[in-house]
């Protein structure tokens, strides 16, 4: 148990500091213009991807939304386009557009399919000077008539997150795994949790809520609300876990972890802050803007991508697993084989979506996919939880997981203390005493 606690624990320090985009992708591919979906129909056409893997787009529609003039060019079998100043040709089967009698080279080209006109979306786009991004995750084609500058508006967003002393944040995780049973086919298991979290930052205390409903092969199990609680301090840090009984009473355990290296990375003072700062500058890249969503609550959230090299747990964890895999501890070696993965650097980019309110500038909400860390660490996880059959590392590589958190009561969350009960409950046996869980 203390094994699955201790990775717990690892992997909720890891979510609080890093935010993965998920896909939810439909078949549907949408055209967004300035944050408004462009409409089609079965007279119109509909989008879709050629064997280019180019998406192309019924001319008319797509370029009346836009804002420009249209026409159809018979002697030269050409779309025409005109906004502005700037007067767009696009000739039929053909791998060039014209922009003011000015040949442009393209990667596809247009075709016409039932009688209709379709255009290569990104070449004519940008030719008119207006930005294109595809957001995978919304199987959306974000056109933005004037640029937003989206390196600017993360960094500004981002700097102000520095400032959070504390905040309340709920979370939804679904996670599904490929289950053996007992004749050997392979059934899936799908999990929902629903997390209420509170989260101080320096010194780091989290308090946590949750409630999980599973579907094993069909079989719906529920597991009642989970108390957790998590404090750091000079020296290391603790984890206190309340699991309900039959009645719906807790019982407590905790399991502390002494690592005085590890308790300085979670550490949230102002060299902290200006040495991570520094990371993100050197580390993210291909900063994108996906347009503008507006939520339940009436906000206008911006909708951003961006890419960070893995490159970046080198210099935060690097030196610590170094150190960490020299030990005769049978704890820190387990924590070394854990991170190893991410500080080697195979696990390439991870790409990161944040909705940031564009009234206040701040981070409102992440979606994340943690399958990618959690399989890059899946190799230390299995030497720390023991010997593992082969079906049984395979069922844990096929776990997928992705999390929706959104925050709130930023600077504002009410203060808590950690259960008396909890601090008083009796240390988990150290791990070099207990058998695999």
């Amino acid at each position: 148990m203390k094994k699955i606690v201790f990775v717990l624990s690892l992997v909720l320090v890891l979510i609080f500091t890093s935010v993965t985009a998920f896909a939810d992708t439909t078949n549907e591919i949408i055209i967004s213009i300035d944050s408004t979906k462009v409409e089609f129909n079965d007279s119109l056409g509909f989008p879709f991807v050629d064997e280019n893997n180019r998406t192309l787009v019924p001319f008319r529609a797509a370029l009346e939304k836009f804002g420009a003039t249209v026409d159809w060019n018979n002697e030269s079998r050409s779309a025409v386009a005109i906004k502005g100043d700037i007067k767009v040709e696009v000739p039929v089967e053909q791998n060039y557009i014209m922009k003011n009698g000015e040949k442009i080279a393209t990667d596809t080209a247009a075709k016409i399919v039932n009688g209709r006109t379709y255009l290569p979306i990104r070449a004519v786009i940008e030719a008119f000077g207006s930005s294109v991004e595809w957001d995978q995750a919304l199987n959306t084609v974000v056109i933005t008539t004037t640029p937003v500058d989206a390196a600017a508006i993360f960094t500004e967003a981002n700097n102000k997150s520095y400032d959070w002393k504390n905040y309340d944040a709920t979370a939804e995780m679904h996670m599904s795994m490929n289950v053996p049973d007992d004749a050997g086919s392979v059934q899936a298991m799908h999990m929902k949790m629903n997390m209420l979290m509170t989260i101080f930052t320096n010194p780091m205390k989290a308090k946590i809520n949750a409630d999980m409903v599973m579907d094993v092969m069909g079989q719906q199990m529920s597991q009642p609300v989970m108390q957790m609680y998590l404090s750091a301090d000079d020296k290391g840090y603790t984890t206190y876990m309340g699991m309900p009984d039959s009645q719906g009473a807790l019982t407590w355990m905790k399991s502390t972890v002494e690592d005085e290296m590890f308790a300085m990375l979670m550490k949230y003072d102002q060299n902290k802050i200006e040495a991570n700062k520094e990371l993100m500058k050197k580390y993210i890249k291909d900063v994108k803007y996906f347009g503008k969503y507006t939520d339940d609550a009436g906000r206008t959230l911006l909708r951003m991508q961006y890419s960070m090299s893995t490159e970046i747990y080198k210099d935060l964890l690097g030196g610590y697993v170094e150190e960490l895999s020299t030990s005769m501890s049978e704890q820190e070696e387990m924590t070394a084989k854990m991170l190893d993965e991410l500080v080697s650097g195979k696990m390439g980019d991870l790409t990161f979506v944040v909705y940031i309110d564009e009234a206040t500038k701040e981070f409102v909400k992440y979606e994340m996919d943690l399958s990618q860390m959690l399989s890059g660490m899946m190799s230390g996880m299995t030497d720390m939880l023991g010997d593992m059959s082969e079906s049984d590392k395979a069922m844990l590589n096929s776990m997928k997981v992705t999390m929706v958190m959104e925050i709130s009561n930023v600077n504002k969350a009410t203060a808590f203390e950690i259960p008396a009960e909890a601090l008083k409950a009796p240390e988990m046996p150290k791990v070099t005493e207990e058998t695999a869980q």
